[in-house]
């Protein structure tokens, strides 16, 4: 390497399922079983759902897993498709996945911002009133300050506040299933009485629970033994957080019944109303502080390594690509932060967010063309982990993806529309005015992480 420095390969399998459980878990679960009961007031049914939405999570996750542990990079995405596709698709996929992960982070601030004011933090500072986005401002700028300290540094915090998260959801199982049980219904429900247009609903609301395991593939240049741990990381934290789901439901169908879990907006805080009483709520808030600013230290850190992958391959200016002796991405992780704050400021950020609904389902549909593609390109490509009965299994995983894409531009056709387009313009500006990628050095690089050696 030259003066700039490079990724350290510091952490290991407990930060790789950290990371996932992390990315995953937040305070959705403690909200969407109520939307998913509404689906159908039979508890083996519901429990079915969960199940289910685990298990496509696992699905969708095999090409993503034979592409980290085969081309272990900060890029992800972004070096599959400029392998698998070319140079055009490297550029695709970098500003596809910069718009989303950027827009993410300020959203996940923000929300991190609102649950601060319920616990009255904020107000009138010094003359001025700080808000949600003052105070998502001041979160981005702390989690900036800590990501000084270091990969290393950075990594054992992100395996602590995802073992909390874990403990905090076990405690809840643990104080339902210590209250005496609902009554049960006076009689078995249909599978579907609220028509199967609630039910599909239903199974998107519990896929979007389990949305975010694909974030660990940007740390295969800071992970240990990358072919054997990302997949490892991958399919141990979603079966992970799909026994923590199934806990936490079970715990909910003990304490209420599926009708009254239906008409609860934030069923855990009503379950545990009679325990803690008015303190429920502060206590699921304060969960949701903790959770919340989790996921936006995470993003912080994930979305930083790709925008130091898109400056390593000249996507964006090379300034960006240096990274300090501690393995910390700093200027690329400060642009991050910058970024996300210019569209808190601006309000911009929830437009934005209603466009990368479509643009991440459209990525994980990316990550499996890229592995066929590369199937097809490169058979004898040095792969670590492997997808028994390939192109079958792949089938589905293409079908499950576009059919899961078409849903949800269906459902809100402009705003998903609108996400390709401004992808297409930034990727359009670069080829008119960005500088040529050094296509050599690339090849370079990506053949030394793909040496069995």
């Amino acid at each position: 390497m030259d003066g700039r420095g490079h990724l350290l390969r510091v952490l290991g399998l407990a930060f790789g399922l950290a990371a996932v459980i992390g990315s995953v878990v937040g305070q959705g679960i403690l909200r969407a079983p109520g939307i998913v009961a509404q689906a159908s007031g039979s508890e083996w049914v519901l429990l079915a759902l969960w199940l289910a939405g685990g298990l496509l999570a696992l699905l969708a996750a095999l090409p993503l897993a034979e592409l980290g542990a085969a081309l272990p990079s900060a890029g992800g995405i972004i070096t599959f498709a400029g392998r698998a596709f070319g140079p055009g698709m490297r550029v695709i996929a970098a500003f596809t996945m910069l718009l989303m992960q950027v827009t993410a982070a300020a959203v996940v601030a923000f929300v991190a911002g609102e649950l601060l004011v319920r616990l009255g933090v904020g107000g009138d500072v010094f003359g001025w009133t700080v808000g949600p986005s003052g105070l998502a401002i001041a979160l981005l700028a702390g989690l900036l300050l800590v990501n000084t300290l270091g990969t290393q540094v950075n990594g054992m915090v992100q395996v602590g506040l995802s073992a909390f998260k874990g403990a905090a959801l076990i405690a809840l199982v643990v104080a339902l299933f210590a209250q005496p049980g609902a009554a049960p219904p006076p009689e078995p429900s249909a599978i579907a009485p609220a028509g199967w247009l609630a039910f599909g609903t239903a199974m998107l609301v519990i896929i979007g629970s389990y949305n975010g395991w694909g974030d660990v593939v940007v740390y295969g240049e800071e992970i240990d033994d990358p072919g054997r741990n990302l997949p490892r990381s991958l399919f141990g934290g979603i079966a992970g957080v799909m026994v923590l789901y199934l806990a936490v439901n079970l715990a909910l169908f003990h304490a209420m019944t599926p009708a009254a879990l239906a008409r609860s907006d934030f069923p855990a805080a009503d379950a545990l109303g009679s325990t803690l009483g008015a303190n429920a709520d502060l206590a699921f808030t304060l969960f949701g502080v903790v959770s919340i600013g989790a996921l936006c230290s995470l993003g912080v850190m994930s979305t930083g390594r790709i925008a130091y992958a898109a400056a390593r391959d000249r996507i964006l200016p090379r300034w960006f690509d240096k990274v300090r002796p501690n393995g910390a991405p700093l200027r690329a992780m400060t642009l991050v932060c910058a970024v996300a704050t210019a569209f808190l400021w601006s309000g911009s950020y929830l437009a934005l967010s209603s466009t990368s609904v479509a643009l991440s389902q459209a990525t994980m549909l990316l990550f499996a063309l890229c592995s066929i593609a590369l199937m097809r390109r490169e058979p004898g490509l040095h792969r670590p982990f492997r997808i028994r009965a390939y192109w079958p299994v792949m089938a589905l995983v293409v079908g499950f993806d576009a059919l899961l894409l078409a849903i949800i531009i269906a459902q809100d056709p402009w705003f998903s529309l609108a996400g390709f387009v401004l992808v297409g313009a930034l990727a359009g500006g670069y080829r008119l005015l960005g500088p040529r990628m050094d296509e050599a050095a690339i090849e370079e690089r990506e053949e030394a992480w793909i040496s069995p050696d």
